[in-house]
């Protein structure tokens, strides 16, 4: 009896041994196959608890960097308006300086004219800019265009005034990082407003500037000190629209900046996943190889086991 006792135990120890050996064989195969060392909820709650971090972490960076590209389109949009507004506005002081000379004459006065009219209405496009469909410069407006003119040279900003918080736009770049991603249209590029009974304009900026100037323009006989007045203005608004480029210039670097960083705070977490979950494939298959011995060998043994344990009952 005693010996039959410790036949069934052996026996039991070798099934038992039989079936972690043929356990971990099913996993190294998965494992190999999959590159994974955790192929499922139950391999290892720590690990996922960490892989389910760092993938929250990974999906968070994605988010950001899609908002950091979509951010600098916009900035490079705005920044490219501003740079042709100051094209535009430089054209109008080369006409201006033209249209002052009384040696122009009415011709070369009425076509300089005529061209900085032209100009004028193309910087009321240029400030009625859209991207993505939404209009930049109309603040939280962004369904609206930014400004209208009407037949009487008035151009008035529709878009949420600067005096109003809410004007500015801002978006997440990083944990707790927000940037503003437009300038205010009336800060930028003012207003201008022409009152016929009373002969007076109001409004300010770089429209009240031009508008000033279309009108004096439009006088006969032409009153060239007035028109040659405008130039101190029309530099001043040369040189505001330089320095809002300015600001917004800075912000793209910041974007780059961030997104840098990002990519580092990416690399690490993704070696980091991958060190809990990729599998060394040649140690690995080492190590199957060896278990697969020890699994031939343990079922030799329990196989011999078996016989001497039959031996027992004859």
């Amino acid at each position: 009896m005693i010996v039959r006792t410790g036949t069934f135990n052996s026996s039991q120890t070798m099934i038992n041994q039989m079936l972690q050996n043929q356990n971990r064989l099913s996993e190294l195969q998965q494992q190999i196959s999959t590159g994974n060392k955790i192929n499922n909820i139950y391999d290892s709650p720590i690990d996922n608890s960490a892989i389910l971090g760092l993938n929250s972490q990974l999906a968070k960076i994605e988010s950001y960097n899609t908002t950091i590209d979509s951010t600098k389109n916009l900035l490079n949009v705005q920044d490219s308006t501003f740079s042709t507004v100051i094209d535009k506005l430089q054209r109008i002081n080369e006409l201006t300086v033209l249209a002052a000379n009384a040696a122009s004459g009415t011709t070369g006065r009425d076509a300089a004219r005529d061209e900085i009219n032209q100009l004028i209405n193309s910087v009321v496009d240029l400030a009625n800019t859209q991207y993505d469909n939404q209009y930049i410069f109309s603040g939280a407006k962004i369904e609206i265009p930014a400004y209208t003119m009407d037949e009487n040279g008035n151009i008035v900003y529709n878009g949420t005034p600067s005096t109003d918080p809410t004007y500015q736009r801002k978006v997440e770049i990083s944990d707790g990082i927000k940037i503003a991603v437009n300038a205010a249209g009336d800060t930028v590029f003012g207003s201008y407003s022409y009152d016929e009974a009373t002969d007076t304009s109001t409004g300010e900026g770089v429209f009240k500037t031009l508008g000033d100037l279309s009108r004096l323009l439009e006088q006969d006989p032409p009153d060239y000190d007035a028109i040659r007045g405008q130039l101190e203005g029309i530099q001043g608004a040369i040189d505001h629209v330089s320095e809002v480029q300015s600001v917004y210039s800075t912000y793209v670097a910041r974007l780059d900046m961030t997104k840098s960083t990002l990519s580092d705070i990416k690399l690490t977490a993704t070696e980091q996943k991958a060190n809990i979950v990729e599998i060394d494939i040649p140690s690995a298959i080492s190590e199957l190889i060896s278990q697969n011995y020890a699994y031939q060998a343990s079922m030799q043994t329990f196989s011999m086991l078996s016989n001497n344990s039959l031996l027992n009952y004859m």
